[in-house]
């Protein structure tokens, strides 16, 4: 099973890393997850692979897959009294856990990675 890379955009709420930072720390359970949203699921990947993030031009860190889904998502954002609702395809990931910078350019979308911890 192969490990996934995938870049947090900067945008929005997410534009600083400390701010970011700090909700990845609570993704912690399959009831507190990140997600993101692809076209289609990584056919050599799966739950129990991991998924390593980019943000500010560096690999910070990565997840735990937990699942490939189709399920709505409702997102809240800061100051947002109405959740925004994502649908299609996704990749669930939980436990947070950082690692020291590594320097990568960001990118769209999802790639496998011979990336290890």
């Amino acid at each position: 099973m192969k490990n996934l890379l995938t870049t947090i955009p900067q945008r929005g709420d997410l534009r600083h890393w400390v701010d970011v930072e700090k909700i990845l720390q609570g993704c912690d359970s399959e009831e507190d997850f990140w997600s993101f949203s692809c076209r289609y699921f990584p056919k050599e990947s799966g739950p129990g692979a991991l998924c390593f993030l980019v943000h500010s031009g560096y690999i910070r860190g990565y997840f735990t897959v937990l699942d490939f889904t189709e399920e709505e998502i409702h997102r809240y954002g800061v100051n947002q009294q109405v959740a925004e609702v994502f649908t299609g395809p996704k990749v669930r990931l939980a436990v947070w856990r950082p690692i020291p910078p590594v320097a990568q350019r960001g990118f769209q979308g999802w790639r496998y990675t011979d990336l290890r911890p």
